[in-house]
């Protein structure tokens, strides 16, 4: 019979505050369907609450994960999304007002609140049953959303049940390695969570090997140099492996594409001093930027200098809020999507731009690599003249970027079935 699991759902209900996923919250939304549709054995989801850490029954998590979906829009055709319907626009050459908030704007500030109770609010009330006494015996605890082992509340009940074993996903340790490109509060959350993946964990998952070598190294420093990783690159969503034809708007345009939450690792700030560049050499002809994702830390430099460069306004067009299905189909229609991080654990946009046929234009880092290899150009995330060029490639479809846009074309992503046959043979060595 196959191991009970008990799967960490604090970081799925969280992601219920935010208008649309980011790529780990897709991830986590992935693991959370496969272990609760498909696993042969007991699953249940462990979540805090007032009465402490509880389980609920694979029923009820799967109506919250229904009802998430529907939350973040995911359901959604792409053609019904009104914020691609913006950008559209904004392609066009049509200006919103500076201070007009967008759809996505509106989402995210006045929905968080309603859409957490809204996943909350099932029917049929239920306290759920204490971790302690009565998750399954011999389960594996797994936690993928990562958030929740930087409180200790969360995770503390492990102590009091030995017979249960614990697998954590750890994306990467780049708050630690870069301290300069994240907030204290960051820095020191991290730390937390490596402290408690060196206490509690029998074994990790990592989606690349260079996030598992600067894990493991992490690790080592606090004496747990023995932990088993498995590290399995993650395929994409569903979503990106669909092909719903041409949009005849967005062929219609040359643009290109970043996504991302801005924050200073990921570099948005290179960008737009290439683009102004472009927009003085090009004019008119220059392509546009679209900058998809939400601020986050340290990202004022990069809405100001879009609230203020009168060179930039109507070149860059920044959008919150998108939909999976309407992201799919924005960047299946760029150039090329752009990755200019200072630091990635794996870098999810690279290969779901391959998967819908967009060449990638990456800062070289050795996970970025890793995953793309040849179907991708690397650039130093310093060098701007050389982003500048690239860029110019791809725009005028001249040099390397017709071969590179030949071998994306005949890219074969992984499915997610092949992604959990390895990941159900990692979990059997802890039965």
């Amino acid at each position: 019979m196959a191991t009970p699991i008990a799967y960490d759902t604090v970081r799925l209900l969280l992601g219920s505050l935010a208008a649309t996923p980011r790529g780990i919250d897709r991830v986590d939304l992935r693991y959370a369907r496969y272990f609760f549709e498909t696993w042969p054995g007991d699953c249940v989801g462990t979540l805090p609450t007032p009465w402490g850490v509880r389980w609920y029954d694979r029923q009820r998590v799967l109506q919250g994960l229904d009802r998430l979906e529907q939350l973040w829009l995911e359901t959604l055709r792409s053609d019904e999304d009104h914020v691609l319907g913006r950008i559209k626009g904004r392609l066009s050459g049509k200006h919103e007002p500076r201070h007009q908030k967008s759809d996505g704007d509106r989402r995210h500030v006045l929905g968080s609140a309603s859409r957490l109770l809204n996943v909350l609010s099932l029917k049929d009330f239920s306290f759920g049953g204490s971790v302690v006494r009565s998750v399954p015996k011999n389960a594996i605890y797994i936690n993928v959303g990562q958030v929740g082992l930087a409180i200790p509340r969360i995770i503390s009940w492990l102590r009091r049940r030995p017979d249960v074993k614990t697998v954590f996903m750890l994306h990467d340790v780049i708050p630690l390695e870069r301290p300069e490109l994240v907030s204290s509060k960051d820095y020191r959350r991290h730390g937390k969570i490596v402290d408690r993946t060196a206490r509690y964990a029998s074994g990790l998952i990592s989606s690349t090997n260079a996030a598992r070598d600067a894990v493991l190294n992490a690790l080592s420093l606090r004496g747990r140099s023995d932990i088993p990783v498995e590290a399995v690159p993650l395929p994409v969503a569903p979503i990106f492996l669909s092909n719903d034809g041409p949009d005849q708007e967005l062929r219609e345009h040359d643009y290109f594409v970043v996504c991302g939450t801005i924050e200073p690792r990921k570099n948005h700030l290179l960008l737009l001093d290439v683009w102004r560049e472009l927009v003085k050499r090009r004019g008119e002809h220059a392509p546009k930027l679209v900058i998809v994702g939400s601020p986050g830390w340290g990202a004022e430099p990069v809405l100001r200098t879009l609230r203020q460069s009168r060179l930039l306004h109507g070149r860059v067009i920044f959008a919150r809020g998108l939909s999976s299905p309407a992201l799919c189909r924005l960047v299946a229609h760029a150039r090329a999507l752009l990755m200019p991080s200072f630091a990635e654990g794996f870098g999810l946009p690279i290969i779901e731009a391959l998967s819908v046929g967009t060449p990638v234009i990456a800062s070289d880092l050795p996970a970025h690599r890793e995953i793309a290899g040849e179907l991708a150009i690397y650039r130093d995330p310093t060098d701007a003249p050389g982003w500048l060029a690239a860029i110019c490639m791809f725009a005028d479809g001249n040099g390397v970027a017709a071969e590179i846009s030949r071998r994306v074309a005949a890219y074969q992503p992984a499915t997610w079935g092949q992604y959990f046959l390895r990941i159900e043979r990692f979990l059997k060595t802890f039965a």
